[in-house]
């Protein structure tokens, strides 16, 4: 959809429901495999916004692109209550709590996509499938001496087929300890910057360059257009490393793992199980949900895709 869309998007439902008071912005995003703190971020993981960063906003000079980054053009930061939610899932209880909490809704969305025979599962991707290339490795034919492949871009066949397909050489993968220290791939969630811009980001070099530039964690296209217009949360499942091996194969999952996340985030609860303040939503309209005698809060949820 991109920042505009978003943004108009944001616009209306703010005319149409003016007493909102926390968005979640659901979909999928572009995971940065490593960052800061050293654990690794793999295929179906959530990201939780602490600040969106606008990456493409700035000026072309000959042989570089200078990002504005002034306190005029860079986005606010988050309210206090956004940031006090924030603060919680950034603590080791509340960070397990919450990914408690997403596992037992994959597995429940999984069970229900059985049971009504969905096409659609809504599983993980398998460990063998999780595959992240070296950022220098693209994703080209090499063994097709009339195809306008180089090492350096793609052809448009390329571009649209497997890793299997093209074939890339597994050889160039890189290989992660949390991938091998379990059979089963458990959903975790991260919370950190995310940067936001208009382009489909297919580089693997682009992505660690803004990684190290910015220190953000996962890239999208939705956020910047909505974080100044209302106070919302980025929840975004990772469907892929934003490099040229991308696919759509894992979208269905990585959007699934975002929803229960979702609702979490736009629901913190205090200590007292009385009076106090609660965001609930289920996903779908506006509703005010609180079984208290605190104050209540409209929460909304939007879900996009690239």
């Amino acid at each position: 959809m991109g920042k505009v869309g978003a943004a108009g998007t944001t616009a209306a439902l703010r005319s149409s429901f003016a007493r909102i008071r926390i968005a979640v912005l659901a979909g999928i995003c572009g995971g940065v495999p490593y960052h800061g703190d050293g654990i690794g971020v793999c295929l179906g993981d959530v990201i939780i916004s602490r600040t969106v960063v606008q990456y493409d906003l700035g000026r072309q000079d000959p042989g570089k692109f200078i990002r504005k980054d002034t306190v005029h053009d860079s986005l606010g930061r988050p309210n206090h209550d956004i940031r006090a939610l924030l603060a919680t899932f950034q603590t080791e209880f509340g960070l397990a709590r919450l990914q408690r909490g997403a596992l037992s809704a994959m597995t429940s969305i999984q069970s229900k996509a059985t049971e009504i025979g969905r096409r659609t599962s809504y599983h993980p991707p398998a460990l063998a499938e999780d595959h992240l290339f070296k950022s220098t490795y693209l994703h080209v034919h090499r063994d097709r001496p009339n195809c306008c492949c180089s090492e350096t871009e793609a052809c448009e066949i390329a571009a649209s087929a497997s890793c299997a397909e093209i074939p890339c050489d597994y050889q160039h993968s890189i290989p992660r300890k949390r991938l091998g220290s379990s059979q089963k791939q458990v959903t975790r969630v991260f919370v950190g910057d995310v940067a936001s811009g208009d382009t489909v980001m297919k580089s693997g070099e682009h992505r660690d360059n803004l990684a190290k530039e910015l220190g953000v964690i996962a890239l999208e296209m939705e956020g910047a257009g909505v974080w100044d217009q209302i106070p919302c949360i980025v929840v975004k499942g990772v469907c892929d490393y934003a490099d040229s091996h991308k696919n759509k194969t894992d979208k269905p999952e990585s959007s699934r793992a975002v929803e229960k996340d979702g609702t979490d985030a736009a629901a913190p609860r205090s200590a007292n199980s009385g009076a106090g303040q609660r965001f609930n939503n289920t996903g779908s309209g506006t509703q005010n949900n609180n079984s208290g005698n605190g104050r209540q809060y409209n929460a909304q949820t939007m879900n996009f895709k690239d």
